[in-house]
């Protein structure tokens, strides 16, 4: 008996219907794989995971806290590092605006200052400080040549393990000298501009915190909205590989039904009341989820970071957090008491006595002759004497000139003097918050450790952020170079969802099922006449 012709049209337009399913569930995973969506998620997912740490609220706040105190420590030490920074050719017109305000002689200015404020009287004397790095291998030497030591290593050795801290000094110190203008490991590294070179110690200062903090900042509520709500990033192209899957198989299944006399009006309706579900689904996730805005987030946020995760600017930040490092351990020991230097400075003088057979004061004698800026240095720590002492001489100035109280002497230095204003203004900051940094009490270590002090915050920032920087720069770099942009997912999956949803619809409405099944009971008997 042959078959119906209405019924084998219906059948091959059912079995059309999910075939147009099943090539739309294999477009999808043609997407996924072809994009290569699960490596750039799942890489995304790693710099999530990764620069989390960096991201929380109480770091996005210290990060500030902390660069705007390395910024006073880099202000403080960049008039007094060489004759470039203009503060050592300002000590002679100080001492003449002194004397002209006071009606003191310059010489008895000096003296006064000596006598009175002796701390700042060696600093002024001591600066340029590269004098001090310049003078220090002749200072091992002489040592070494007037005694038994041997040669300069020995005598810096035997400096190192008798007064450890002012070793430390000293050795950051020759370190600080000579990168501060032109810092080692930062050929070729420009500001987020891409024109502005990073070479020194201010550049790199400037480089951080207009640059790398403020990404931070602009970045992290976007970096925070991509990374809590559920799902992760990583889970994305899982999601659509299941979906793209279930819609294969789904898709198959019913387009096999339709050969056969099982597929009927119930499993016609039930199908694409499935495939219309699956569609609302997807769409609905997308707006429920708020995939638009967090992924648009997403999307900033990779465009606010990418300048920071150029090769040459992380070596950058690597190099900048070197010479940090250097000028922590060389201010750490000499910033106050605690910092263990001062307190060596009677030890070293006897160590070269002992060494080279001379007394005392004739080492000190020896050492004002050939190493006056050495000497001069040794004599003016700790640094926090020099901060505690300028209050005081900013009013015996006011009290023995016209110039009014001491704001403004201070106003008139800054005139007169500016480069030493800068360095005498930070140096106040400096000194008082080298151990507890203002306003840096939240901030914490990646390990929940806090971060209080200025080494505490170079270890933070060389240890933690730099570090973790690194350790995403890849995956970054993977989530950011390929196709397509994250803020495209949303529209596509709605695009997708609601594609769907129509589809199922107009088949529902549309695409005629199947005759049904007919049993005996359905069937009619012939009843006898």
């Amino acid at each position: 008996m042959s078959s119906d012709p209405s019924k084998s049209a219906t059948r091959n337009t059912n079995s059309l219907a999910w075939f147009v399913v099943v090539v739309a569930g294999v477009v999808v995973l043609a997407v996924v794989w072809g994009l290569q969506l699960s490596s750039r998620l799942d890489a995304g997912q790693n710099v999530l995971d990764g620069a989390r740490p960096l991201f929380t609220k109480e770091r996005v706040v210290g990060d500030r806290v902390g660069i705007t105190m390395i910024g006073n420590v880099a202000d403080m030490v960049d008039p007094i590092v060489d004759t470039q920074g203009g503060a050592a050719g300002e000590v002679g017109p100080l001492v003449k605006l002194v004397a002209g305000a006071t009606g003191l002689a310059p010489a008895d200015v000096l003296a006064a200052l000596q006598a009175n404020f002796p701390h700042t009287y060696h600093l002024l004397l001591a600066i340029p400080l590269d004098q001090v790095s310049a003078e220090i291998p002749g200072l091992l030497t002489f040592v070494s040549e007037h005694s038994q030591v041997g040669d300069a290593n020995a005598v810096l050795a035997a400096v190192a393990a008798t007064t450890p801290h002012l070793a430390q000094a000293i050795t950051n110190l020759l370190a600080v000298t000579k990168n501060w203008r032109d810092v080692a490991g930062t050929d070729g590294v420009t500001r987020f501009d891409g024109v502005t070179p990073v070479n020194s110690v201010p550049e790199i200062r400037s480089f951080f915190e207009h640059d790398v903090v403020t990404a931070v900042e602009t970045s992290a509520s976007d970096f925070r909205g991509l990374d809590h709500p559920w799902p992760g990033v990583g889970l994305i192209a899982t999601i659509l590989t299941l979906i793209g899957s279930i819609v294969v198989v789904f898709g198959l299944v019913m387009m096999g039904l339709t050969r056969t006399k099982v597929y009927g009006p119930r499993e016609h309706t039930l199908g694409w009341s499935v495939v219309t579900l699956v569609g609302i689904v997807v769409a609905g996730g997308v707006l429920v989820l708020g995939l638009f805005p967090r992924l648009a987030g997403g999307q900033r946020t990779i465009d606010d970071l990418r300048p920071a995760f150029v090769e040459q600017r992380l070596a950058g930040m690597e190099a900048g957090v070197g010479i940090v490092s250097n000028i922590s351990d060389m201010a750490d020991p000499i910033v106050d008491a605690q910092g263990g230097a001062a307190g060596e400075v009677d030890a070293l003088v006897k160590l070269v006595a002992g060494a080279t057979g001379l007394a005392p004061a004739d080492v000190l004698a020896a050492l004002q002759a050939n190493f006056p800026h050495v000497y001069n240095l040794l004599l003016a720590l700790p640094l926090d004497q020099v901060s505690a002492e300028i209050p005081g001489l900013l009013s015996f100035v006011a009290d023995h000139s016209q110039l009014g109280d001491a704001n403004a002497v201070l106003a008139a230095v800054a005139k007169n003097t500016p480069h030493l204003a800068q360095a005498i203004t930070n140096l106040l900051v400096v000194t008082k918050g080298f151990r507890e940094i203002p306003g840096i009490a939240p901030l914490t270590r990646f390990d929940g450790s806090p971060v209080r002090s200025i080494p505490e915050l170079r270890d933070y920032f060389g240890k933690d952020v730099v570090p973790g920087v690194r350790a995403v720069a890849a995956d970054y770099r993977t989530l950011d170079t390929t196709a397509p942009p994250v803020d495209l997912f949303p529209p596509l999956l709605l695009i997708v969802g609601l594609l769907v949803i129509i589809y199922g619809v107009a088949m529902l409405i549309l695409t005629p099922a199947a005759a049904p099944r007919r049993t005996n009971r359905d069937e009619g008997v012939l009843q006898p006449t």
